[in-house]
This record gives structure tokens, C-alpha cells and sequence, in this order.
């Protein structure tokens, strides 16, 4: 017989308490979204003023890709998540945050730099 906590262990990992697209959802209500749109057959999207989410459902667990609209592709953020590690969507919602500040302060940056170079 296994311990009581190795098998409550286990039957959270057979049973996540999140499906791809409540999980999906929660992330968005967190950002102050409304829920994700399905986009694909197995990809969901939402986004903000100042970055697009992407969603797609992975072996285990599901991934969402954070890219500024008109920005490089190759700055795009990937964030994994994985059922048995009972990902938290705050922590989710809190990187893609901070994606989307960092991207705003460089965009106030360029802004400066170009205004103070004409004077």
C-alpha cells in the first residue's frame, strides 16, 4: 500500500485540476482579458493592448507563446507549463506582465531617444 500523500500525489497527477482551456481562461480573467478565443482546432488566443497570447495545448501540458504585435519574432516569450507540476496561473499572468511592461519601458526609451535627438 503507498502512503496516503504519495497517493494523493499520483491521483492529482492522473486528474490536473486544470483543462487546457481553464486554464487558458484563468490567465486571461487574471490579465483583465475576457476568456480566449479558439483560434485553431487546439489553439486559443487572446490578447492585450501590447502583447498577443497564443495558446496551444502540449503532450502533458499546454504552452503559450507572448509576442509584441509588430515586434521581432525572435523576442517572443514561450512559457511551458506542466499538468503534474500544478502550475499556478498567477505565475503565468505575472510573467507575461512583466513581457509586457519591459517591452513598454523599451518603447518609452526609443520614443525619448528619438525626441531628444531632434532637439
Amino acid at each position: 500500500m503507498l502512503p496516503s500523500w504519495l497517493q494523493s500525489y499520483l491521483y492529482a497527477a492522473e486528474s490536473p485540476r486544470w483543462t487546457f482551456e481553464s486554464f487558458a481562461d484563468e490567465v486571461a480573467r487574471l490579465l483583465g482579458l475576457p476568456p480566449t478565443m479558439r483560434t485553431a482546432a487546439f489553439e486559443r488566443s487572446s490578447e492585450t493592448d501590447h502583447v498577443w497570447l497564443l495558446w496551444k495545448p502540449d503532450q502533458g501540458g499546454a504552452s503559450v507563446m507572448v509576442e509584441r504585435p509588430y515586434g521581432d519574432l525572435r523576442a517572443a516569450l514561450v512559457i511551458k507549463v506542466w499538468w503534474h507540476q500544478s502550475p499556478d496561473p498567477a505565475d503565468v499572468a505575472a510573467m507575461v506582465l512583466a513581457y509586457e511592461r519591459r517591452g513598454r519601458v523599451q518603447s518609452l526609451r526609443s520614443l525619448l531617444d528619438r525626441v531628444l535627438r531632434r532637439g
